[in-house]
């Protein structure tokens, strides 16, 4: 079933060649998410480290871990792309990154959004899979714009959306929170 994400542009579930299941970067893996991810979601959404503010504990379980993996799982089934799990060469899960559909104030949106492991901040991951999950946005599901939004204080995020050109565009709430939402539009 197509699903409109602006005006006159479809995205489907056969929108994206297999090439979408799998991406590589100069440093990173990005592959489909599996049923054998879970426990390294746990970990990643579990560690202490990330501050209250940015991730509260109430989305520290493991259940909500899982939850979101199986989304995760059901959006890549559903449109044929979707959120990768993100590795280290050598196989190591240390987040996620990608591109999803998403309601915002009751307009469809097409989100991208990252979450690394504390173990791996400020090496430039989330950055580097981001500017990977815009290409192919863009390049192969020929999206004409992607958004991103994150509570004010994640100064990090707004670094990362400001990295790849993205735009400041409104305050948002989000889940009970206000947020800011960034948009980048193709050709930009």
């Amino acid at each position: 079933m197509p699903h409109v994400d602006r005006p006159g542009k479809l995205v489907t579930a056969d929108a994206g060649p297999a090439a979408v299941d799998h991406v590589t970067t100069a440093r990173l893996v990005g592959r489909r998410p599996e049923p054998g991810d879970a426990d390294a979601y746990v970990r990643f959404y579990g560690d202490p480290r990330t501050p209250e503010e940015l991730w509260s504990s109430d989305l520290r379980i493991p259940d909500h871990a899982r939850a979101t993996l199986k989304e995760f799982i059901e959006h890549w089934q559903r449109w044929g792309f979707g959120v990768w799990t993100v590795l280290l060469p050598g196989g190591e899960v240390i987040g996620h990154a990608g591109v999803q559909h998403t309601t915002i104030g009751d307009r469809p949106e097409v989100e991208l959004l990252w979450f690394i492991h504390p173990d791996y901040w400020n090496r430039g991951y989330a950055t580097e899979m981001a500017h990977e999950a815009v290409r192919v946005a863009f390049d192969v599901l020929e999206l004409d714009d992607v958004i991103s939004f994150t509570i004010h204080g994640n100064d990090a995020s707004r670094a990362v959306m400001e990295k790849l050109g993205m735009t400041y565009e409104r305050d948002v709430e989000h889940v009970g929170l206000p947020h800011v939402l960034y948009r980048l539009t193709r050709g930009r």
